[in-house]
């Protein structure tokens, strides 16, 4: 007869064994997560890669500064959907004028949503804007920042509370300059220096327009009859002027001059533009 086999219950040595590697298996797990959760972000190079790279992918990158968008909406470390403000509005009716050959005052219209104003400047067409204020809260700038005789182009942009900058509104030109006898006064003498001075505030429009400086008849004034030519010459080199620079044009009085007495309008309308 056969012996009947009978089965060894299982060692509890390892039994227990086999529990303890469970444990150290989990308290190794729980370590790893907290030292992921406190250690990233990693290195995306795996053999220098921290334990936390295992698990977690890097974090997305933060929009810079001059984002436009107003929310990045992310799922995990993919950019799911942003939310994107409204456009600014750039300002309009830009006007610069000249106090004195040290101050050209701006004023413009308001921009609607705007918090506040970023004033930029260049010295010729196609030169650099820069920013002579990026935080005006009105809508007038004063630039004392000018020289005598030069002529400068501005532009504004409006901006919101965040910084966020519209595109540059129209330009306008101004001549850092000081008439004599400004205003004119009816019946008064037109004088060498009233023509001597537009011509010198011509030439810097030019000059901003990045043309060649006039040819003028009579180049020196003094004791000369002031002509129809004088005036003319003045008229049609700063239009060439005005019109290089994308700014408009506007007829004047009395267009054809020869033979027409010379007016006090006929300066105030040329140093008007300059100005």
């Amino acid at each position: 007869m056969s012996k009947k086999k009978t089965k060894r219950p299982r060692s509890r040595s390892v039994r227990v064994s086999r529990r303890k590697y469970v444990l150290v298996g989990s308290v190794c797990l729980i370590v790893i997560f907290c030292f992921a959760s406190v250690a990233g972000p990693w290195r995306s190079s795996f053999s220098k890669t921290r334990v936390g790279a295992l698990f977690f992918s890097p974090p997305p990158p933060i929009p810079g500064p001059t984002s436009p968008s107003k929310e990045y909406i992310y799922a995990g470390s993919r950019l799911v959907a942003t939310e994107e403000p409204n456009p600014m509005v750039a300002p309009t009716n830009l006007v610069a004028d000249t106090i004195s050959a040290a101050r050209i005052d701006l004023t413009w219209t308001a921009a609607p949503g705007a918090h506040h104003y970023q004033v930029e400047r260049a010295p010729n067409l196609g030169g650099t804007f820069t920013v002579l204020n990026a935080n005006v809260a009105t809508t007038t700038f004063s630039d004392t920042s000018v020289t005598s005789v030069n002529a400068y182009l501005y532009r504004v942009r409006s901006a919101d509370a965040g910084g966020n900058l519209s595109s540059p509104g129209s330009i306008d030109v101004a001549t850092a300059i000081a008439f004599t006898d400004d205003p004119l006064s009816v019946g008064l003498i037109v004088k060498a220096q009233h023509v001597t001075e537009l011509r010198q505030a011509v030439d810097a429009v030019r000059a901003c327009a990045n043309l060649s400086a006039a040819t003028w008849t009579d180049t020196s004034l003094p004791n000369v009859t002031i002509k129809a030519v004088h005036i003319q010459e003045l008229r049609t080199n700063l239009d060439q002027a005005l019109t290089a620079l994308g700014l408009p044009v506007s007829s004047y009085t009395d267009p054809s001059l020869p033979g027409v007495a010379i007016k006090k309008i006929h300066l105030d309308e040329i140093r008007q533009r300059v100005k």
